[in-house]
């Protein structure tokens, strides 16, 4: 199926919006509120379950509710949240987004100290600030192109990507200080500290973005078939959306298990589990600091074929981590697989954002989202399921092999053949 004919030709020019060359202020200011807002994310992420954990005795299961929560809006308004970002000027979205983040965080010190804080609060709150960050992330990829210009796109998606990965490093172990000093409900002002300071540089950020324009009789139903069309109508975005979903779903098979192995059946320390998984995320870190000139020197579409093909036959080493020195093949699949996704986003990203018209990207980036992140509880699911079946390290050695073989649809594309990615 090739692209319909609406977006042949339809490849915006550089600088759409007024994004020229002169964006170096406007792009410092984003990275400064990304990490900040990475940041908050990182502290919440632990704060949360320790919370649930710790403060309030919850179950195991209630514990797995409060991080669904979390994750649960991107399958409920995933589509929607596209075609209303493809509707709204995106930066005042994003502030919108942060500031509604860091009051709802909020609320969860105020009420651990008026002795009424509950569950059910908790569950609410993760609620509303993952809703929140539906629309944060989606406007995000969609206004990077109205800061920069296209050509130094890939620049810009390595910096934002690199700040990300350096809060993913550094965030555990700090979020952990910051939840042992303070306690874990005083750790949120923290967080709500992160999203307010993410708001207040978004707001400094002083780049023209052109007014959204809505087609006339174009409803919510009809504006979401346009999105999933455009991406299943394009041979390359469809591929990319292939490989995203097969590896978010044997992945999330591989990851779930992989952390039952090491606590349970190999009997890791928390701390110990806690620097296998501080190496691993070194390999995205390390990653940043090369995918610019990889992407220079091989092309965008070539750094996206061995962004997979190289990394992921070495993701099957976590099935074999064993007591002792052997868990560091754990850490071996973990810092190739994080380092090769860096790679991969920053290259499929900066594609989309330089040839989707510029009132589709929303949308565009909804529908890539949508379908490949929907398949992470998924596969943690399929993956406990397995376990019963094969055991814990057979269910890991499943996913993880899968996750080796997602380069197969890249290469029965038209990608296969190309060094850069063109429409």
């Amino acid at each position: 199926m090739t692209a319909t004919a609406p977006r042949a030709g339809a490849r915006p020019p550089t600088g759409r919006a007024g994004a020229t060359r002169g964006g170096g202020q406007a792009l410092r200011q984003l990275l400064y509120a990304q990490a900040l807002g990475t940041f908050g994310f990182r502290v919440m992420s632990l704060a949360m379950p320790v919370l649930a954990a710790g403060t309030l005795h919850a179950s195991p299961f209630a514990v797995g509710a409060v991080s669904a929560c979390q994750t649960a809006p991107f399958l409920v308004i995933g589509l929607p949240a596209g075609v209303w970002v493809d509707r709204v000027r995106r930066r005042p979205l994003m502030v919108a987004a942060d500031a509604g983040r860091a009051v709802a965080l909020l609320a969860i010190p105020v009420a651990w100290w008026c002795g009424v804080l509950s569950l059910a609060l908790l569950c609410a709150v993760a609620t509303v600030v993952g809703t929140l960050t539906v629309f944060f992330d989606v406007a995000g990829q969609s206004y990077l192109p109205h800061v920069v210009a296209g050509d130094q796109l890939v620049a810009a998606n390595s910096a934002l990507t690199a700040v990300e990965q350096v809060a993913g490093l550094l965030g555990p172990a700090l979020g952990g200080l910051v939840v042992q000093l303070l306690t874990a409900p005083q750790a949120f002002t923290v967080c709500a500290a992160g999203c307010a300071g993410s708001a207040v540089f978004l707001s400094l950020v002083r780049r023209p973005e052109a007014p959204a324009v809505r087609s006339p009789g174009t409803g919510l139903t009809r504006a979401v078939r346009e999105g999933i069309r455009y991406v299943t109508g394009d041979r390359l975005l469809r591929a990319v959306l292939l490989t995203s979903t097969t590896i978010t779903f044997f992945w999330g098979v591989a990851y779930a298990m992989l952390l039952v192995l090491l606590v349970q059946r190999l009997h890791a320390a928390a701390a110990t589990v806690g620097a296998v998984l501080t190496v691993g995320a070194c390999g995205g870190v390390a990653a940043t600091l090369c995918v610019r000139r990889l992407i220079a020197r091989f092309g965008d579409a070539t750094a996206l074929k061995l962004s997979v093909l190289l990394t992921g036959p070495l993701t099957p080493a976590a099935a074999f981590a064993s007591p002792g020195w052997g868990l560091w093949s754990a850490a071996l699949a973990s810092f190739a697989l994080s380092g090769g996704i860096v790679v991969y986003n920053v290259a499929q990203i900066s594609y989309r954002q330089r040839t989707v018209p510029p009132d589709l990207l929303g949308r565009v980036n909804a529908t890539m989202r949508f379908v490949s992140w929907g398949a992470r509880p998924l596969g943690a699911l399929t993956g406990g399921a397995l376990a019963g079946v094969v055991g814990v390290r057979g269910a890991v050695l499943a996913g993880a092999l899968g996750t080796a073989m997602s380069c197969g649809w890249l290469y029965a594309s038209p990608i296969r053949g190309m060094r850069d990615l063109t429409p």
